[in-house]
């Protein structure tokens, strides 16, 4: 998996128990009796990060534990059952894509016992083919080569340069001081608008169409498609993994801001322009092809496998709080939105059977 969170961090929005889940209380090895265990993966939208862009808004900043989907979903489950003890067990880490959830529950997970598996996934996996596509269109793409933080492991593990030495530094620091994470954390927050530089200027259509796009664009653009197969891929290998033991598993597309069709408040507008600005017109056009196709070939593995999936791309599309807090991070009402769906689904299919794909 390239790297793990910090077993027993803290801090006063953050807390991790010994397993390194994202959750005050421990996790026994052994599943205590009348006990129904669901573990729910993902990638930092999932494990809780707070607003990516506080100049704009830094009202999110920092998420609580006891705001995050697994606890809403964890007193849902127990208000409707009260006969059965719930643990709804955020496993999650910042940056994870599809195939670290599948050597995450190898590794770690299958051996706690689950009864049932969820996972929401969607935006990593987006990036990775993103930047594979504009900065290198023509190359090989390799999921497992390309695992975002595999460069930093490297450095640590097999240190070869002074270079290295700063790596081990920011992470001994950032694992052991909290002013350190404070000042980098508040640092970006100084400067008005830190990712200026990275933004594209000149206006472009909304949506995007491939004629909208440089020649250039377009070949990176078809570059990037045509590798989204590993996905379901993926998805269908997890499944398979999760059925030897008869686990069932519940398989969700994330929301994404820049796809989402609710209708947003004044900062959701500034956050979506924002994004627009930061991303252009290739990562504005790409984002929704690459995501129809995910879908598409999930909804097919969906027919073939049985697996149960749902898109949650129009998750928000009824509410009118603000659910994003950046281009996919959500706010403490955005939680209680899917957990709310969440809840559905497990009720009604993922512990009792039921339909096997869906759309919210």
């Amino acid at each position: 998996v390239a790297w793990r969170n910090n077993p027993a961090f803290a801090r006063v929005d953050i807390q991790h128990n010994r397993s390194g889940f994202r959750r005050s209380a421990e996790v026994a090895l052994r599943k205590p009796p009348d006990t129904t265990r669901i573990f729910l993966l993902g990638g930092s939208a999932i494990y809780g990060t707070g607003g990516s862009f506080p100049h704009i808004d830094s009202r999110f900043s920092f998420i609580h534990n006891h705001e995050l989907i697994d606890a809403e979903l964890e007193r849902k489950l127990s208000a409707a059952f009260p006969s059965r003890r719930w643990e709804v067990i955020n496993v999650a880490a910042s940056g994870y894509r599809i195939h670290q959830q599948l050597a995450l529950l190898q590794s770690r997970l299958l051996r706690y016992q689950p009864d049932a598996v969820i996972l929401i996934d969607g935006y990593n996996d987006f990036i990775q083919l993103y930047h594979q596509a504009r900065e290198n269109p023509d190359g090989e793409f390799d999921v497992y080569e390309n695992t975002a933080g595999a460069e930093e492991f490297d450095r640590l593990a097999n240190p070869t340069s002074l270079r290295c030495v700063g790596t081990f530094a920011d992470a001994w620091l950032g694992a052991n001081s909290s002013l350190f994470r404070l000042i980098r954390r508040r640092l970006p927050g100084v400067v008005r608008d830190p990712w200026r530089r990275g933004r594209v200027e000149r206006p472009f259509p909304d949506p995007v169409q491939l004629g909208d796009l440089s020649g250039e664009e377009r070949s990176a653009a078809a570059a990037a498609l045509e590798h989204t197969a590993y996905y379901a891929h993926t998805v269908r290998q997890i499944q398979r993994v999760l059925a030897l033991d008869g686990i069932p598993a519940l398989f969700l597309l994330q929301p994404i801001l820049v796809l989402s069709r609710k209708k947003f408040t004044d900062s959701e507008k500034r956050l979506y322009e924002y994004e627009r600005s930061l991303g252009g017109p290739l990562y504005m056009y790409l984002f929704r092809q690459v995501y129809a196709e995910f879908a598409r070939t999930i909804e097919e593995a969906a027919r073939l496998d049985g697996l149960r999936f749902v898109n949650l791309e129009n998750a928000f599309d009824a509410v009118e709080e603000q659910c994003f807090s950046d281009f996919a991070h959500l706010t403490p009402a955005g939680n209680r939105v899917l957990a709310d769906a969440l809840f559905a689904h497990v009720r009604d299919s993922l512990l009792a059977g039921g339909s096997n794909s869906g759309r919210v």
